[in-house]
């Protein structure tokens, strides 16, 4: 029997991404205000443009400020992938479940690892950690935040050994 299943998770807003946000929005009104003035008062019509295109840009800049994670278990691979306002879909990584090594919640331990993979909502309280082997990048340390069934349909594909030693805390 397959085993397939997929969440979706949006990041949490920080501080920095509103900071982001309101620059954004100043800098669009300064720009589309000043060319609309200069529209008036030297009759340069070619300004319009750039206050279209200022406002044009600045609602692309703002979108892009959301950020999603979607995991897919399909059988013995997870699939993260980073959609970057909900238009830029952009994989991040694909492991292998069965080459697992730990798997534990975050962060109740450290470890000497060669990547690190954050595709996290920002919410500490309910990440986990998975750590694999990775053909491209060694071992890899996965930190993101999987609901209950995403772990249950993990963990089915984990070594056996693993599969006992994280039943007990993982649901």
């Amino acid at each position: 029997m397959d085993n397939i299943s997929e969440q979706l998770i949006a990041k949490a807003r920080t501080g920095a991404d509103t900071a982001k946000a309101v620059a954004i929005i100043v800098v669009m009104a300064l720009v589309a205000a000043a060319s609309v003035f200069f529209v008036f008062q030297q009759g340069l019509t070619l300004l319009l443009a750039l206050a279209i295109g200022a406002v044009i840009l600045g609602v692309w800049l703002l979108k892009g400020i959301n950020v999603e994670y979607e995991y897919t278990v399909t059988n013995n691979e997870l699939d993260i992938d980073k959609i970057v306002g909900k238009r830029k879909r952009t994989r991040l990584i694909t492991v292998d479940l069965k080459q697992t090594e730990d798997f534990y919640t975050y962060p109740s331990k450290d470890g000497d690892y060669d990547t690190t993979v954050y595709a996290t909502s920002g919410l500490e309280t309910d990440a986990r950690c998975l750590v694999v082997k990775h053909k491209d990048y060694g071992r890899v340390n996965v930190i993101f935040n999987p609901n209950s069934s995403m772990r249950e349909a993990i963990t089915k594909e984990f070594p056996n050994a693993l599969r006992v030693k994280v039943d007990k805390y993982v649901k």
